[in-house]
């Protein structure tokens, strides 16, 4: 679909089928693609570096690295309830080490958040100082920047332009996965 988008000349559908197939099958191939892309037609927010193929790999095995965790937890518990049975007692310093590792399989589940991004689906797209019409203006955007959405309020998205708190109209992004 990527390629198609590409020939029909809509880029913005193009990056958004390489992020999909990217975050199925990472490879610095398809990186290489996408920064292409992104220098041809000057859009901003495809550049990638190490921390991002390691965000990426870390969300493609997010289930089995949490299987594992609680796999480990259900089996430590196992394993110290048989062992209380026959009258062992166990350190402070272990109980500590096992509640905050307990503690950090909650943040995993619930907390966790390697942070969401979005592509500007509109030319002349405008971003706010505020979530609000009324609001000052900051920039008019065209169609295939990419940018990291860090909250949201209304029909407004909360994200980060050119180092700043923004706001832009949801109808003019498409929220990536």
């Amino acid at each position: 679909m990527a390629y198609i988008r590409e020939g029909l000349r809509d880029y913005t559908g193009a990056m958004y089928y390489l992020h999909l197939f990217y975050t199925k099958e990472p490879s610095r191939s398809v990186l290489k693609k996408m920064e292409e892309l992104a220098q041809a037609h000057r859009l901003q927010g495809y550049e990638y570096n190490d921390l991002q193929f390691f965000k990426t790999q870390f969300s493609k095995y997010y289930m089995r690295l949490l299987e594992l965790l609680l796999l480990l937890a259900v089996v430590t518990v196992t394993v110290m309830i048989v062992s209380w049975r026959k009258g062992h007692r166990f350190s402070s310093t272990f109980k500590i080490g096992f509640t905050l590792y307990l503690v950090f399989i909650l943040y995993y589940i619930n907390f966790l958040n390697l942070g969401v991004a979005g592509i500007i689906r509109q030319n002349n797209a405008v971003i706010m100082s505020a979530p609000s019409a009324g609001a000052t203006w900051l920039a008019t955007a065209s169609k295939g920047h990419k940018v990291p959405i860090t909250g949201e309020q209304d029909i407004w998205y909360e994200i980060r332009w050119k180092g700043e708190k923004a706001y832009i109209r949801k109808s003019n992004l498409v929220a990536l996965p």
